[in-house]
């Protein structure tokens, strides 16, 4: 289903997950729903969708956070709307817990009109989606460059300190996921670089390859594109972006995740993210992938140092069995790129 069915919008891309479909990221204290819809009459899998609750911070306040993803449909069957209200009805039977957040957080491709057409319709028996803010994932080249003096790698002594540093800094946002001490180490420590002054952490950011378990592969570009991809590609280097794969080629992503800095400096943030494409061109790496809420001042600082590719995205709030949804005005609503 993840192969077979790419994401929508202008530039086709399938999120695969192989060898293994039932692999996730498996941060300690996630929760994972998976629902494989079938077709009565000949057993096909017809639709996909799961539902993972992972520790997160919400009115400053650590919850427990569903987020509904990898929701897909064959193309056989995108006119069943049963098919959607029954897997929603299904995530919700098998998935939820009293624990839990009484609403999803959930994401849709800015230029996917029809899966934007059809979950926000409001349709009888599929839950209502509340936008809640405007999210833009930047994908750089990675590129070999000498990190700023005080940024290094961390040791595994330096993740307990790093862990508290994040939940400071993030928990003033919506949706920021808790990074434990074992969450970083998913990551590695090896993979984490850490910024000081005066022996005090000052930022820190992690260059997550999860190519082992989650795969982008190119599935369709736009005709225009298409044709010039090639001369692109020769050009990419030259003008700071990254190479488009050819059709039914994996493009080698890792995630800048868990990034913070004390005081959200830019300077500190533009150093980072260089240190972080350095250590992502070490590791092979064709692209690097940084998302954050398109309201957040970086944004505009991004645009001026990088020449990135963006991606675009609107972050929804799904209330499950009818509940009141998140409360979100006032704040920027910033989940980790490497988890949506």
């Amino acid at each position: 289903m993840l192969r077979e069915n790419p994401i929508g919008g202008r530039y086709a891309m399938s999120i695969e997950s192989e060898p293994d479909g039932l692999a996730g990221t498996e941060l300690p204290g996630e929760r994972k729903t998976v629902i494989l819809a079938r077709d009565d009459n000949t057993g096909a899998a017809v639709g996909l969708c799961q539902r993972v609750v992972r520790p997160a911070y919400v009115d400053g306040e650590r919850r427990m956070l569903p987020y509904l993803g990898a929701l897909r449909i064959a193309a056989s069957h995108r006119h069943r709307i049963s098919i959607l209200k029954g897997g929603f009805r299904a995530v919700h039977q098998h998935g939820a817990r009293p624990d839990e957040l009484a609403c999803a957080l959930t994401s849709i491709a800015s230029d996917d009109a029809r899966a934007r057409r059809v979950l926000t319709a409001g349709l009888a028996s599929l839950p209502r989606y509340e936008r809640i803010s405007d999210y833009v994932t930047f994908v750089f080249p990675p590129r070999r460059r000498r990190p700023a003096d005080g940024i290094v790698r961390a040791v595994d002594v330096d993740l307990v300190d790093v862990a508290e540093f994040l939940r400071r800094t993030l928990s003033r946002h919506q949706c920021t996921p808790v990074w434990s001490e074992a969450a970083l180490r998913v990551i590695g420590a090896e993979n984490v670089l850490v910024s000081r002054a005066k022996g005090e952490i000052t930022g820190c950011v992690g260059v997550w390859d999860q190519s082992a378990f989650k795969q982008t592969v190119a599935r369709g570009y736009p005709p225009a594109i298409s044709i010039v991809r090639p001369l692109l590609n020769v050009l990419a280097p030259l003008v700071g972006k990254p190479r488009l794969p050819a059709i039914g080629a994996q493009l080698r992503l890792v995630y800048l995740s868990a990034l913070a800095i004390k005081g959200d400096r830019v300077d500190g943030l533009l150093h980072l993210i260089g240190a972080a494409l350095d250590l992502a061109a070490k590791r092979g790496a064709a692209a690097a992938a940084f998302g954050l809420d398109v309201r957040h001042p970086w944004v505009t600082a991004i645009r001026r140092a990088f020449a990135a590719i963006e991606y675009r995205t609107d972050l929804y709030c799904v209330p499950e069995n009818n509940r009141r949804c998140m409360p979100a005005i006032g704040r920027l609503t910033m989940p980790d790129v490497g988890l949506l």
